[in-house]
């Protein structure tokens, strides 16, 4: 015998027990789903367990086949055990174990209870209150059935004999239609058909064989139903009917005394219950119309043809006629009368004497004349013979009738937007805007036709500054929606076109527009100066001689000379003046005034008779030139203008206004201003005042008239302390001017000048 020292022996013992543990195996065993019985080794689990199996051993499992706990209503089938690398169908199996097998499971499939609770089973075989299908297999009395999780199944409820289906009590994972219920087993179900004890109903009719109506269902009578107790139910009759033999019959009464359709209440008893609905004979009534299909009313309702009636004997109806209607073609026919000579609104009361024969009423209409005004702008007003009316206006009046329809010529649409009228379809004589029609006998449609007009707005900036070319002309700026028009511009005097605004742009001075909405367009223009034509003139004013003297005050007539208003402050006279210079030649003339539209300038002395040429320089802006003639004389008298007349600027003698209230007297010494006297000695300064001394004497004569009569003047003279002004003195003589306003010029040199008033006392 070998032998091991104490360290040995301990080390081989080790080993073996190492050994030993490598050649046992842990195995799960469990169900699913879990808590389900099975068996290990005659060992009974309802958890998993773990098994230490050795290598190589032999072991049994096994499972019940069907496991039931009927208090929570769920039954578990086995179906087979699994292991890692399969199945095995048995519900016993018996196993090797190996530590490569890790576990076994049993997998059992889940059934529901389905419950039906409505009857006990007392094993007395008398039969319950009905029949319950399940799946369409039957039980009489409560029953638990076990159905797959998660199936559908369909519970009919059938009653018996004497009892009837009520309904059921829980509606719970249930799906209810009447006497059926399809129930999903996604938990344990029960289902509680209600069965309540029936009573017998016999329907009957005098006389029988016709039909009545239960719960909205038609049966002939008789007929018997059973209902449960105290249950409500709709009973009523069709009404009226005709029996197997073609008789026509109308309802009377109800056994019950009820209405014709009532609420009936079963009462709580086993004997049979009757109801019977009594009829009597009924008589036919019919309506007509002429022409026909056209509406009546009959008992408060608008009837549409057939108008067939069947009523009972001694009953009351009452129908009418409308005045006035329309048939389906749209013709309008007027009532004439009935055929039994009554009003249009009446009643009938059924004779027995109509049974078997009937009656028969007719409503007679005559055409009616129809006239439809529409128009293809809605809400138009129309006047018809003279009375307004909105489209679509209808009229209605005798076949005949002559109808004048008018529609107005234009209607506003808003802001630079109308509808004009362009004429009418249909009628038969009118113009633009009015048409005459006669009615007939079928309807007549008129339509008053619009088409959109947009307008065209045009302005310049400055106002006025342009003359407008317009292809097409409108006369008031409107145009039909989507012409083509063509716009042009040309500058008033003044001005000079820069660039369109709004719906035109550019800087060319015409442009063409489509009128498919309003439009609006501004010529942008730009003052220019410029003299008048015929714009310089005689300070004093338009005179008989279209001429300036040297050395007298001169006017320029014009527009955007000057950029404003200015005076000339003083003595000497400036040669320019608010930017402005006037120029003879190269020659700058002394000016008293400049504006945009007028400038006042004193022609020199020295300057010779003949054509000459001015010039108006104006900062920023073109030199502007203007011809004009120089005369020796060319007199012109100042003048003031009181109530639309020109009367001299003439004092009195001392130094005071001749006016309205302070007159010249006869004998008095006057003076009168003017200017254009011709040359004086010592000839006049350029742009200075003429001194106080010496005097300027005229030197070419003049002959002064007044009235019808003439004046040789006392003096004529530059007026000192003035530039350019010129005075005449005279004594009035003839005693005839008095109490007038006296015609005053003067002639210098056979040159005539203006005529002015002076008032004389």
């Amino acid at each position: 015998m070998q032998k091991y020292s104490q360290f040995a022996r301990f080390a081989l013992a080790a080993a073996f027990v190492s050994v030993a543990w490598a050649q046992n195996s842990i195995t799960l065993i469990g169900t699913n789903p879990s808590g389900a019985g099975y068996n290990v080794d005659g060992q009974n689990y309802t958890q998993p367990t773990s098994a230490l199996w050795p290598a190589g051993s032999k072991h049994v499992l096994s499972a019940t086949s069907t496991q039931a706990n009927t208090i929570l209503g769920e039954q578990l089938i086995f179906q087979n055990w699994t292991w890692d690398q399969g199945t095995f169908a048995n519900n016993s199996i018996t196993v090797t174990s190996d530590p490569a097998i890790t576990s076994y499971t049993a997998v059992f499939t889940m059934n529901y209870a389905l419950s039906v609770n409505f009857y006990p089973c007392d094993g007395s075989g008398l039969p319950g209150p009905g029949t319950v299908y399940v799946g369409g297999a039957p039980t009489n009395c409560d029953e638990q059935i076990y159905i797959a999780a998660g199936s559908a199944v369909t519970v009919q409820a059938i009653p018996n004999t004497g009892y009837v289906f009520v309904g059921w009590y829980s509606a719970t994972n249930q799906s209810i239609v009447g006497f059926q219920s399809t129930v999903t087993l996604n938990a344990p179900t029960t289902v509680y058909p209600h069965f309540a004890p029936a009573r017998s109903i016999n329907f009957l009719t005098s006389p029988p064989g016709l039909q009545v109506l239960a719960d909205y269902s038609t049966i002939t009578a008789p007929y018997t139903l059973q209902w449960g107790f105290d249950t409500v139910h709709t009973v009523g009759v069709i009404s009226p009917q005709m029996d197997s033999t073609g008789n026509p019959w109308v309802f009377s009464s109800w056994s019950d005394g009820a209405a014709a359709t009532h609420a009936y209440t079963v009462a709580a008893s086993v004997t049979p219950g009757t109801l019977t609905a009594v009829f009597g004979p009924a008589v036919g009534v019919a309506f007509q119309t002429s022409p026909p299909e056209l509406n009546i009313t009959v008992d408060g309702v608008s009837s549409a043809p057939p108008y067939n009636f069947l009523w009972s004997i001694g009953a009351t109806h009452t129908f009418s006629a409308p005045v006035q209607q329309t048939d389906s073609t749209g013709h309008v026919w007027g009532f004439s009368g009935w055929s039994n000579g009554g009003a249009a609104a009446q009643s009938l009361t059924v004779p027995a004497s109509a049974v078997g024969v009937g009656v028969r009423m007719v409503a007679t209409y005559t055409p009616v004349g129809h006239l439809i005004v529409n128009s293809t702008l809605a809400g138009v007003s129309v006047t018809v013979n003279g009375t307004a009316c909105a489209t679509p206006c209808d009229v209605k009046q005798p076949v005949g009738a002559q109808i004048n329809v008018a529609a107005p010529a234009s209607v506003p649409q808003g802001a630079g937007t109308r509808q004009d009228l362009t004429g009418w379809t249909g009628g038969s004589t009118g113009g633009p805007g009015g048409l005459m029609v006669t009615l007939g006998t079928d309807p007549i449609t008129v339509y008053a036709n619009y088409h959109l007009m947009n307008y065209l707005a045009m302005s310049s900036s400055p106002a006025n500054s342009a003359a407008w070319t317009v292809q097409p002309a409108s006369p008031d700026g409107f145009y039909a929606s989507g012409a083509l028009v063509t716009v042009s511009v040309a500058p008033q005097t003044g001005f000079k076109f820069q660039y369109w605004s709004g719906d035109l742009t550019g800087s060319n001075s015409s442009g063409s527009l489509a009128m498919s909405v309003p439009r609006a367009v501004q010529a942008m223009m730009a003052k220019i100066p410029y003299v008048a034509p015929t714009g310089v003139e005689n300070g004093a004013g338009t005179t008989p001689v279209n001429a300036i003297a040297p050395g007298s005050v001169g006017s320029i007539f014009g527009g955007n000379m000057a950029a404003g208003t200015a005076t000339a402050p003083g003595n000497p006279l400036p040669q320019t003046l608010g930017g402005v210079s006037v120029m003879l030649g190269n020659r700058l003339l002394p000016l008293f005034f400049v504006s945009p539209s007028q400038m006042n300038f004193q022609l020199p002395a020295d300057v010779q008779p003949g054509a000459a040429t001015l010039t108006v320089v104006a900062a920023g802006a073109a030199n502007v030139t203007a011809n004009f003639t120089v005369v020796q004389d060319a007199p012109g008298l100042f003048q003031q203008i009181v109530n639309g007349q020109s009367f001299a600027l003439a004092f009195h003698a001392d130094g005071t206004l001749v006016t309205q209230t302070s007159l010249a007297q006869i004998g008095e010494l006057l003076t009168v201003y003017g200017t254009g006297f011709g040359p004086t000695n010592p000839a006049r300064p350029e742009g200075f005042v003429v001194p106080a001394a010496p005097v300027y004497t005229a030197t070419d004569p003049v002959t002064l008239s007044a009235g019808s009569g003439t004046l040789a003047p006392s003096a004529t003279f530059a007026l000192a302390g003035s530039v350019g002004v010129d005075a005449v003195q005279f004594t009035l003589t003839d005693p005839s001017l008095s109490g007038t306003n006296a015609a005053l010029s003067i002639a210098i040199n056979g040159q005539q000048s203006n005529t002015v008033l002076l008032p004389v006392q």
